[in-house]
């Protein structure tokens, strides 16, 4: 069988910089993921791909940006626009969630590419459609986004919140009945609902809190 064919070393984009990594990723694993090993993918130097990317932590920022970029939108469907912003912001969530990559990828670093700026925009759109001035926009906006990313990263993280609650509930359930019975009294009465939430109840429930907050605040 023929060897497989690499590209030229010129020509290199940010674009083919972050396919080669997704294919690097895809084959081999994060920890695989190395600027080395996209420099081999594309048969050329790790110097050369550090003239367009800073860093292996950068090329990550970068691999989230695309995958936000297949989030599906919505636009012209005709629905209000809260149930809008609750479906881009699920959208998201799924996209992240789905994304082979470690949880503080998409939030340690700020992503300011054309797949999250997308999101955003079309975000501030139906916050404007619906009557907020640019600034009102502008924080609905940021919040829920905000929600939504720590949402994730929470979910997605070794203690995090999964479909049956809080990572070793049971652990923390055991743990507080070692405490004096006069401490943590709240805790002890609606702890095992906070620990029971799946993380879907959780996320579902945290953006009605959040647009609730935006209605009342710039509708009411």
């Amino acid at each position: 069988m023929a060897a497989r064919r690499r590209p030229r070393t010129g020509g290199l984009s940010t674009q083919r910089i972050v396919r080669a990594a997704i294919e690097v990723l895809d084959e081999r694993g994060f920890e695989a993921l190395t600027v080395r090993a996209v420099a081999d993918r594309l048969d050329t130097s790790s110097g050369a791909l550090y003239q367009h990317i800073a860093s292996r932590d950068e090329l990550i920022v970068l691999i989230a940006d695309h995958y936000l970029g297949q989030a599906r939108l919505q636009a012209g469907s005709g629905m209000d626009w809260r149930t809008g912003v609750e479906e881009l912001m699920r959208e998201m969530r799924r996209v992240l969630l789905e994304a082979p990559l470690p949880p503080s990828a998409s939030t340690d670093r700020a992503i300011w590419g054309p797949g999250t700026l997308r999101i955003v925009d079309a975000a501030l759109g139906l916050f404007l459609a619906a009557g907020l001035t640019n600034d009102q926009a502008g924080f609905a906006t940021a919040a829920i986004i905000d929600f939504v990313f720590g949402a994730v990263a929470i979910q997605r993280g070794s203690g995090g919140r999964g479909p049956h609650g809080a990572g070793d509930a049971d652990d923390i359930s055991a743990f507080l009945n070692t405490l004096p019975p006069d401490q943590y009294l709240a805790l002890r009465t609606a702890g095992p609902a906070f620990l029971a939430a799946s993380a879907e109840s959780v996320f579902t429930q945290g953006m009605a809190l959040v647009l609730d907050g935006v209605t009342s605040r710039f509708f009411d």
